[in-house]
């Protein structure tokens, strides 16, 4: 059986076809793979504006899971999110 991974990438200036966010370019963004314990996937990707959206396998589209702002204090790293604590879709 397998064991839970996750994998990061960055897309950086200079790409061919850069990502485009609400018609601009992105400078930078995030993204993240990770295989649950059930072996689906959840694609989640982090803009510098601070929205965090995760690919819909069902709508065959990107939604919006919220708008975090990253924290650091001294008793937590939690990122602060404008709405609560983001989501997960439920597919």
């Amino acid at each position: 059986m397998g064991k839970p991974a996750m994998a990061e990438f960055r897309m950086i200036p200079g790409n061919p076809k850069p990502a485009t966010f609400k018609g601009q370019p992105l400078l930078m963004a995030s993204a993240l793979v990770a295989v649950q314990k059930d072996g689906s996937r959840v694609f989640l990707r982090y803009f510098p504006t601070g929205e965090i959206e995760q690919w819909s396998q069902r709508e065959r589209r990107w939604r919006l899971l919220g708008t975090c702002v990253p924290t650091r204090t001294r008793y937590s790293s939690a990122p602060l999110c404008r709405d609560g604590a983001i989501q997960l879709l439920a597919e």
